[in-house]
């Protein structure tokens, strides 16, 4: 999972932050404030999640995800920005969001459901909904009914929104920033529009503008469904599957391979299973130890360990430190 660095960058300037307050916002991350003015660059799920833990600290506001998504203008989004602003009606920006959304990152995904007189788009982020995970939900929620407000010319395009999750301490706050009742602990996360606003037309469309964002769209999409090598595909499947320590033999199975035929593939492109299985490990592992909700034990049991010891001496093993180490002073930062 890839995070666009325009996120960021924009994230910086929603807080109006220095360049003193830039290098506070990449705290804990290989970042520097002269990486993010570097384009077309992404940065991983890890990282991302760093910095918005960061960047919710300097604020002081729970509600940043909220603010920062309904402030996101369409151009942040890139070719996927350009097509839906000038789409021919809100119909031709939905299909494109629902084809597109992937070349983006692929961090959420959406869907759409008739229900009746309603239009429900299904809104799914692909994290756990800590902090981080509810974040990037508010912020994709207040981006797309700003967007559909801009499309259809009105502030309040929705009927309701639908959370698949608890109301946060700072519930009250949500229908200010998405124009429309919340409720919580629903089945889905859904944005609730009445089905006839579909064919009304946009009147920011552009036909020359548009066939060209199409373009652009289809050709980014079309490079990222190129066959991956075997390495990335383990990795997609290790990621996709949190909370189980694979076997090489189980993944070559799910692979419809030989474990033989598996770990000489990847040694055919410079590594080995064990690297790959202990780079994401150690990648969840980092990512939930963050969370000071979290302990060293109920962390080993996420990422599938039975005894937290195996965990400890796994964890020394790819950093050179204990998990209480890294705690003490990761925490701090």
């Amino acid at each position: 999972m890839l995070f666009p660095t325009t996120y960021t960058r924009t994230l910086a300037r929603e807080q109006g932050l220095d360049h003193k307050g830039q290098q506070a916002l990449l705290k804990g991350t290989k970042l520097s404030p002269e990486d993010l003015l570097q384009l077309g660059t992404e940065i991983d799920a890890a990282t991302q999640g760093m910095i918005v833990r960061n960047a919710l600290a300097l604020s002081q506001n729970p509600a940043l995800g909220l603010k920062w998504g309904a402030n996101l203008h369409l151009a942040a989004h890139g070719p996927l920005g350009t097509l839906i602003a000038s789409s021919p009606s809100l119909g031709h920006a939905w299909k494109a969001t629902r084809k597109y959304h992937d070349i983006r990152g692929g961090f959420v995904s959406m869907d759409g459901q008739m229900d009746g007189e309603h239009f429900a788009v299904v809104v799914q982020v692909h994290t756990r909904m800590d902090e981080f995970g509810r974040f990037f939900t508010e912020a994709v929620l207040a981006t797309m009914v700003n967007h559909l407000g801009m499309i259809i010319g009105r502030a309040s395009p929705a009927v309701r929104v639908e959370l698949a999750y608890p109301a946060p301490p700072y519930a009250n706050v949500y229908p200010d920033y998405l124009n429309a009742p919340c409720v919580f602990d629903q089945p889905q996360t859904r944005i609730i529009i009445p089905a006839g606003l579909s064919t009304l037309p946009n009147p920011m469309a552009d036909e020359e503008t548009y066939e060209l964002a199409l373009v652009r769209c289809e050709e980014l999409l079309l490079a990222q469904q190129q066959p991956k090598g075997w390495a990335s595909r383990v990795l997609d499947l290790l990621r996709r599957n949190p909370g189980q320590i694979w076997t090489c033999e189980q993944v070559a199975q799910h692979f419809h391979l030989s474990s033989r035929t598996l770990m000489r593939n990847l040694s055919d492109e410079g590594t080995t299973y064990q690297t790959l299985r202990d780079s994401e490990l150690g990648r969840q592992a980092k990512q939930s130890l963050e969370n000071p909700n979290n302990t060293v034990e109920s962390v080993a049991h996420s990422l599938g360990y039975q005894e937290a010891s195996n965990f400890r001496r796994a964890f020394k093993r790819w950093f050179g430190m204990t998990p209480h180490e890294y705690l003490s002073t990761h925490r701090r930062m």
